[in-house]
């Protein structure tokens, strides 16, 4: 990790030239240096310079917590980051990229650490997620976050060329700024995920952005063999977006949705719902049905009150509505405020059930989930999301990209789905008992 690299940071005061929104990360990758300057940008006055310094020990930990608590003034939601040992147990994990920008000697302000990031790595699925890009509020208009950010982009690449297809981030959206970053950085808004977070004690939605290698999108994403006609307007963004090779066929008619309630209420009575808690309030949520050998993930994390990460294999789609049922019981009894389930789009019937569930359509993400079917190959994702109470829209702050994603979920949703009614589940399942680890 060749960290310690004197970074360039000047003032926004002198910087004359317009950054450039990058469509992938090749073209990102082409244009920008290790710096975060473009290519042959003759404007690059200097008032600081920066260094990304590499997290090693107990010390560094606690310098990365006590800026999560300044920056969120003691309200961060996600509380493994405000453990120092935590931290600290991470800095040797090869799944996690940490940095420390500290402000160089012969600068003023000498020596002082003014923010710190964190990416996580999934090499199986090719994707690294940006987490926790922080800059102290005094620092903002003296280090250039912009530059900080973009250079953290470019020492990244440097070490993952070849291991990565794409990243993402989940950015805040009571402002803007990161998704603008972002945004140069080739990472595109795919998603929102609305009313999925808590910041300040405060309900908050997020945007997820996407950035690929242009060999991700050509060479490892399974073109889908049909499309519901529920997704396809977002389908028709995302490939217009990306300019990605038509569907093999699009549905245009309704499918019809067949559900065998025996054997639904066969997993209501045999299934087994476990959940298991850690020190940090994350409970993993694990179903199982033994007669069929199918099963259903998913993480709940108590902080923000939501439920995600959700994953499954089943037989059929009747006992995927049990798994449902069972999950919405858990749901209700711990006051769960969100759940979000990203499905391969080839997975029609589960898509149909969910969406009679008042479940919505709030993204689609192209080779985004991995292929049962194709090794090394990856399915588009349409992501749905249930949330309690009213979608607070008005005060969000989104690129216009954004914006014309927020129409569109906007004017989908007002398009009614028929409900599906299931069996009532209060009298046949027993309260979750949630297990402490």
């Amino acid at each position: 990790m060749a960290l310690e690299t004197k970074l360039r940071i000047q003032n926004k005061t002198h910087r004359k030239s317009l950054p450039k929104m990058c469509n992938s990360v090749d073209e990102f990758y082409a244009l920008y240096d290790e710096d975060g300057f473009m290519i042959g940008d003759q404007d690059r006055h200097r008032d600081y310079h920066v260094s990304i310094v590499e997290p090693r020990t107990l010390e560094h930990a606690k310098i990365i917590v006590s800026m999560y608590e300044q920056i969120y003034q003691g309200t961060y939601p996600y509380r493994e980051m405000l453990d120092p040992d935590y931290v600290r147990n991470l800095f040797n994990d090869p799944n996690y990229y940490w940095g420390i920008f500290r402000i160089d000697e012969g600068s003023p302000e000498a020596g002082t650490d003014v923010g710190c990031f964190t990416i996580v790595n999934d090499f199986e699925t090719r994707t690294s997620y940006f987490r926790g890009l922080n800059v102290l509020p005094q620092f903002h208009k003296k280090v250039g976050v912009r530059e900080l950010a973009t250079s953290m982009c470019v020492h990244f690449l440097h070490t993952t060329i070849g291991k990565i297809d794409k990243w993402y981030i989940e950015a805040r959206t009571a402002h803007n700024a990161v998704q603008f970053i972002s945004r140069l950085a080739g990472c595109k808004t795919q998603a929102l995920f609305l009313n999925k977070d808590y910041f300040m004690g405060r309900k908050e939605s997020d945007c997820l952005q996407v950035a690929y290698w242009d060999h991700a999108l050509e060479n490892t994403r399974v073109i889908p063999e049909f499309i519901l006609p529920e997704i396809l307007p977002f389908y028709y963004r995302a490939q217009q977006m990306h300019s990605l090779p038509h569907a093999k066929r699009l549905e245009m008619n309704p499918m019809e949705l067949d559900l065998n309630y025996h054997e639904t209420f066969r997993i209501l009575t045999n299934a087994k719902l476990s959940a298991i808690r850690d020190k940090y309030g994350y409970v993993s949520i694990s179903i199982e049905d033994s007669e069929t050998g199918s099963y259903l993930t998913a993480l709940h994390t108590e902080s923000v009150k939501n439920i995600e990460k959700i994953k499954y294999q089943c037989s059929d789609v009747s006992v995927l509505a049990g798994f449902y049922l069972l999950l919405k019981n858990y749901a209700i009894s711990q006051n769960v405020e969100y759940v979000e389930w990203q499905i391969p789009v080839s997975d029609a019937m589960p898509c149909k059930f969910l969406l009679g569930q008042d479940f919505k359509i709030f993204g689609y993400v192209p080779a985004w989930i991995p292929s049962n079917n194709h090794v090394r190959m990856f399915e588009d994702a349409v992501v749905l999301t249930w949330t309690s109470g009213e979608l607070k829209t008005e005060n969000i702050k989104l690129l216009p990209e954004g914006f014309e994603l927020l129409d569109l979920i906007n004017m989908n949703n007002d398009i009614s789905q028929e409900p599906l009614i299931l069996p009532e589940i209060e009298r046949i399942i027993t309260p979750t008992r949630i297990e402490i680890v």
